[in-house]
């Protein structure tokens, strides 16, 4: 149960006040375990582990009897648990007209749209759905310091994990079988699962940002790119590495020193008050400058925590302004159809005057280029 919780619903308030809200209906896992405390994951949009509610005044966790006990053993002291009827919207339903709200907050990218209507024929007239966006996603985005820890950790492991896998892995392996390699390697760390299904892209495949292992035999001289991360107490690991082995063709050695090069310059870039839009075009000019930008097809990076993707983004739609606390991923990254691809990640944090590297796995390339620096 975390000690924050009491500043974290405070700062709920706070945005309701901005916005005129009474109340504000937490469906996403991520946003009701920072305001609650209660870990449970949901099994599916359809199927919450539970029901988060902020008002002025109080806090509330609605499950079923089967999730009640655990939610009253993990929430914190001023959230108020109790067993929701089914369906749930019912009960939000009962507690609004309880409160007398007429101003209640939805987060509408995580509402299913048979219980907002629900919602909205309970509620009845003279009580307004409001969409929240992403206002409560944003409350996450500036890591407290247990959050910290708990994100050093995950990448701690992470870059553990990473060296063990890397050491094992040979080719004339398939990929689905490097993959197996580094799931066991997380859980030989003491992983508490994987940030993410891992991606291990050989050859061809490593032209695809996001691949799902195949039967694919790794062959000597080729990129192979593996994006892995650990999970510890809930918050996540992002890992990418690039390697191969025997001796590369001459493409690869270039690609790979330019998108090295891009992404410890990158970390240069990172600063408070910069704007992640401004830290992905510096890495997007360089890759123009040298003839590979129309290669470098996603963003920079995105922010991580309780989880993979958050803010704040650092991607050319970014509107998003770094601050002290955000914790950022800089993944740059060439690709080229029919060959393959290279992409580089580290995770870093925003301080005061610059960024903190939080990532020290080597940069390796087995049997080729050896980097000194992670």
């Amino acid at each position: 149960m975390p000690d924050t919780t009491s500043s974290r619903l405070d700062r709920a308030r706070a945005m309701l006040a901005e916005r005129g809200l009474d109340a504000a209906i937490v469906t996403n896992g991520a946003n009701r375990r920072y305001l609650t405390g209660f870990t449970a994951e949901d099994h599916g949009p359809d199927e919450p582990a539970a029901i988060g509610i902020v008002s002025a005044s109080g806090a509330w966790l609605l499950a079923s009897p089967t999730n009640l006990p655990w939610a009253a053993t993990e929430a914190a002291e001023d959230i108020t648990c109790l067993p929701w009827l089914r369906p749930w919207t019912d009960s939000v339903v009962a507690l609004a007209k309880d409160g007398g709200w007429r101003q209640i907050g939805v987060e509408e990218r995580v509402l299913p749209t048979g219980d907002y209507v629900a919602l909205r024929t309970g509620l009845g007239d003279g009580v307004d759905l409001t969409f929240l966006g992403a206002a409560l996603d944003s409350l996450r985005a500036q890591k407290e310091p247990g959050e910290l820890a708990l994100l050093r950790k995950a990448l701690n492991l992470t870059d553990e994990a990473f060296i063990g896998a890397a050491a094992r892995i040979q080719p004339g392996m398939a990929e689905v079988q490097a993959a197996e390699i580094v799931r066991e390697e997380l859980r030989r760390v003491g992983s508490d699962g994987e940030s993410f299904d891992t991606i291990v892209a050989s050859g061809p495949n490593a032209a695809k940002p996001h691949h799902a292992p195949g039967d694919r035999v790794i062959g000597e001289g080729e990129p192979v790119i593996i994006d892995m991360g650990a999970v510890a107490g809930g918050y996540h690991g992002d890992l990418t590495r690039t390697i191969w082995f025997g001796q590369p063709d001459e493409r690869l050695v270039t690609i790979y020193r330019m998108v090295a090069d891009a992404m410890h310059a990158s970390l240069g870039d990172f600063a408070p008050g910069r704007s992640g839009r401004e830290v992905d075009q510096r890495v997007r000019d360089r890759f123009d400058a040298q003839g590979y930008g129309d290669f470098f097809v996603h963003g920079l990076g995105h922010g991580v925590g309780l989880r993979i993707h958050e803010a704040p983004s650092a991607g050319p739609a970014s509107t998003d302004i770094l601050a002290p606390g955000h914790v950022v991923t800089t993944e740059p990254g060439i690709y080229i159809p029919g060959w393959g691809g290279v992409r580089i990640e580290n995770v870093v944090v925003i301080t005061e005057s610059g960024a903190e590297n939080l990532t020290h796995a080597p940069i390796v390339a087995i049997g080729g280029i050896k980097e000194t620096h992670g």
